[in-house]
């Protein structure tokens, strides 16, 4: 039968129009991945279980359940199509759709797509050049790749929870935000944009395989040579900085609760605002190196000064003064900031039945907002898609809807498919393996902060040829506390790059510059605003040059909004963004805690890269470049996604539950054993029975208590009572071997260096030893995290000398520059050392 018609696609304004998604995802990890792919332009098309007869539950058309307001942070501006894919009619229909679709992405764990026969394999025989992900918990392959796998678990084994607490005895913290789901939803969208760019280029599609545990290892960056290569096993450092700063972490206020952090040039005005000059003279407390030595003293000190104010005084006059310092704020109020505001982060929507909820805006600021829509009900659009793309009639759609074959819901509120754009690139056999941004220039400007360098070494990693533009050697800034430290920041941010060296101080290093990004294709800073326009660098100028050229620009707050000119660190983006207020040790649930990587860095990092790849993709669509304006706070708010509406419109109050799942989900959480280690499980009502009968306790089963889990919810403190010294019958390692054998989800909390030895990390190829100039024996980093099957491995190049490439660089782009002095990073660093 001939498909019907459908909507032109307009003028490309988003990176992805004209491509067509089918996504076969559930619950978070997925979802967010794809709704990440829908901002970006894509036309996502949600493939849902046809539901049982009568399983319906009825809608009330005046407000959202609190399982409707989770699809909303979800699912907005995706049609909904329900197929019975267990069915041979229903397989088929699929497999039609995938003919005419670009990327077809799943959750499923490994081997059920294989069962229901919409596989990569078989999806290529209708589409050879159909893109496909799978997104698990553990990934495709090796001893743990069929285990079930929770946020809690994936955080459990990367090992980050081992160093998130309050001090060493006290348990570890998973982060209240389930960060194992999300970041591996945000890397699917790289890899998902990545492939793309390939296939544009060879006309070749590809699989993109995308584990959580995999994406958590990769997120510890200078973590892992610290640990692996230095022996420094990272511990729990409440009050110490990544970089070694000093006064860092979360100190309670006479009302609330702040996170700062203080660095050496903001060290003055926090002293004044105090009203504490004398730490400016105390030897104990006047350099960075002394704070650090003496910082047990500093922060009990700290600890009596910030109780005497509020923390919305000690915001304002903090940040107002140029020194960082956050609040920790409560989920819904994260939406109340008058910079969340100004910034479009938080966006109202409504559906068919004039409902209106609050969902997260989009951080990339591809997406036109007033466009967007409320989530599709069950099966809503079924019969539109199925009409346009295959063609079929009302009778035929009648009979597989009686068949069970298909779901047609209430289509109130459809909208047509937009035009596919079929990629014109023939298939190259001899250019389809290969990275996608192979021949894309990158320049890096100086600097190691998380934010900005893991975005460069993720593009590093996708074949971009990433150029550190350097300081001159004795213009180094705040430096490191010991060289291992320095070292394991080089590395861990920095492999797979070059390093060329630029006095932006000198007419000379101004013009080198210049001259090289006219020739670039990215420019990645993360300069305060106004910075780069200070020095001639602003975007005007740099495109006038050339105006393919992407500038990305990653700030704490972006370049509008009221809080912009304000300086940012991880913990206070953390404290912002609202996890910190629902992240506690369950023994001291007053205490908010932050997560022990620098998420809030790293997650600015994830969505830079993400953003930089769709804006390389639009330019190929448009032909010009354009400015990227990432806001760590931004994507520290994205996170929230299904958190939104459940928060503001529904008035879901999200409080601390560290012996609770998601979804209330119990027993949870981290449990001492006999060895002294940490035991963390989830259980579901999947699992309670086998869960029961590993504990040696087949009679919790039916005990009436239990039975339900809003039984086990209602008798909480009953089942903790039994379950908690339970844990002590056996060591982490028996446990874990148990829970191994009957697929139960529980895990050991690993160290840094156990994570990398477990042997699932090891089978994944997750631990990579680079050369290095400063170690013989070279350096232990983490590999990258997302497996493209048309992508060689990954060739080991270690982190570069800093200025080493200035004069190849300068030759290959026929540019003029001034000797630069050259030394190993070691001596850089000893002699910045203050």
């Amino acid at each position: 039968m001939k498909a019907s018609a459908t909507v032109p696609t307009s003028s490309p304004s988003a990176p992805l129009s004209g491509l067509r998604v089918l996504d076969l995802c559930r619950v978070v990890s997925g979802p967010f991945g794809s709704l990440l792919l829908a901002d970006l332009g894509a036309e996502v098309i949600r493939v849902e279980s046809v539901p049982a007869p009568g399983s319906a539950a009825k809608i009330d058309h005046t407000r959202l359940s609190e399982d409707e307001a989770f699809n909303w942070g979800l699912s907005r501006n995706k049609h909904s199509v329900g197929i019975n894919l267990k069915s041979d009619e229903g397989r088929r229909l699929f497999q039609e759709m995938a003919a005419q679709a670009d990327v077809v992405v799943d959750n499923f764990r490994p081997g059920v797509t294989r069962r229901l026969g919409v596989d990569r394999e078989s999806l290529l025989e209708f589409n050879p050049a159909i893109i496909t992900c799978s997104l698990t918990g553990f990934g495709g392959d090796g001893p743990w790749s069929t285990m079930p796998a929770y946020d809690p678990i994936v955080q459990a084994m990367c090992g980050t929870m081992n160093y998130t607490r309050l001090d060493e005895g006290t348990p570890p913290v998973r982060w209240g935000i389930p960060i194992g789901d999300l970041f591996a939803g945000i890397f699917s969208a790289i890899g998902l944009v990545a492939a793309v760019i390939h296939r544009d280029r060879t006309g070749a599609g590809q699989h993109v395989d995308v584990s959580m545990l995999d994406v958590m290892l990769a997120l510890n960056t200078y973590r892992v040579p610290q640990a692996l290569t230095f022996g420094q096993e990272p511990l729990p450092a409440p009050f110490e900085g990544g970089q070694g700063t000093v006064p860092f972490g979360n100190f309670e206020c006479s009302e609330g609760w702040v996170a700062t952090c203080i660095s050496q040039r903001m060290w003055p005005a926090a002293a004044r605002v105090m009203d504490r000059p004398d730490l400016l003279t105390d030897d104990r407390f006047n350099t960075g190196q002394a704070r650090h030595a003496h910082r047990e003293e500093l922060v009990a000190l700290l600890q009596e000064v910030f109780k005497q104010r509020p923390a919305d005084w000690w915001q304002e006059n903090l940040m107002a003064a140029g020194v960082v310092c956050g609040k920790v704020t409560r989920v819904a109020d994260v939406f109340r900031h008058p910079q969340v505001q100004a910034r479009g982060m938080s966006v109202d929507i409504t559906d068919e039945f004039g409902r209106t909820a609050t969902v997260v805006g989009d951080s990339l600021k591809f997406s036109d907002v007033s466009t967007w829509r409320a989530p599709r009900q069950v099966g809503a659009d079924t019969a539109m898609v199925l009409r346009t793309l295959l063609g079929l009639d009302g009778p035929e759609l009648d009979r597989l809807a009686g068949a069970g074959v298909i779901h047609c819901g209430d289509d109130r509120g459809s909208l047509p498919l937009r035009e596919r754009v079929v990629p014109s690139a023939a298939p190259e056999p001899s250019r389809q393996i290969g990275r996608p941004l192979e021949g894309t220039t990158v320049l890096e400007m100086n600097g190691d902060e998380p934010s900005k360098a893991f975005a460069a070494q993720l593009l590093a990693d996708l074949g971009a040829d990433v150029i550190r533009v350097e300081r001159p050697f004795g213009q180094v800034m705040e430096p490191y506390p010991d060289e291992s430290r320095e070292a394991s920041f080089r590395a861990g941010l920095n492999r797979g790059k070059r390093s060329v060296v630029a006095d932006l101080k000198t007419p000379e290093g101004l013009d080198f510059l210049l001259g090289l990004a006219g020739h670039a294709d990215v420019m990645i800073d993360n300069y305060r605003p106004g910075v780069l326009e200070r020095l001639g660098l602003d975007y005007d100028t740099l495109s006038a040059n050339n105006d393919k050229l992407i500038a990305t620009s990653i700030t704490g707050f972006g370049h509008s909004g009221p809080w912009s000119a304000y300086p940012a660190f991880d913990n206070a983006i953390q404290a912002l963004g609202g996890g910190m207020s629902i992240t506690v040790d369950h023994t001291r649930p007053e205490v908010p805690i932050r997560w022990g990587n620098p998420i809030g860095g790293l997650t600015g990092a994830m969505f830079a890269a993400l953003g930089t790849l769709g804006a390389l993709r639009l330019r190929s669509l448009r032909g010009h470049g354009q400015r990227l304006d990432i806001s760590l706070f931004d994507s520290q708010v994205a996170l929230l996604s299904y958190r939104a509406p459940q928060a503001v419109t529904v008035g879901k109050e999200f409080v601390p539950e560290p012996r609770r799942g998601g979804s209330g989900s119990l027993p949870f959480g981290v449990f001492r054993t006999a060895d002294d280690k940490w035991f963390t499980i989830c259980i579901t009502q999947q699992f309670w029975a086998k869960f029961c009968e590993a504990a040696g306790h087949p009679e919790w089963i039916d005990d009436p208590r239990f039975v339900t889990e809003p039984l086990r919810r209602e008798n909480e403190d009953d089942l903790y009572a039994l379950v908690e010294p339970n844990f002590f019958a056996r060591t982490a390692q028996e446990w874990e071997a148990l829970y191994y054998s009957l697929k139960l989800p529980g895990a050991v909390v690993l160290s840094v260096g156990e994570a990398f030895a477990h042997p699932q990390a090891v089978a994944r190829g997750m631990r990579l030893r680079l050369s290095d100039i400063d170690l013989v024996d070279g350096i232990e980093v983490a590999n990258a995290p997302l497996k493209l099957s048309a992508a060689p491995d990954l060739a080991a190049a270690g982190a570069p000398i800093p200025g080493a490439d200035t004069a190849l660089v300068a030759a290959e782009f026929g540019l003029q520059t001034t000797d630069v002095e050259v030394e190993v990073p070691s001596a850089r660093w000893r002699d910045a050392r203050v």
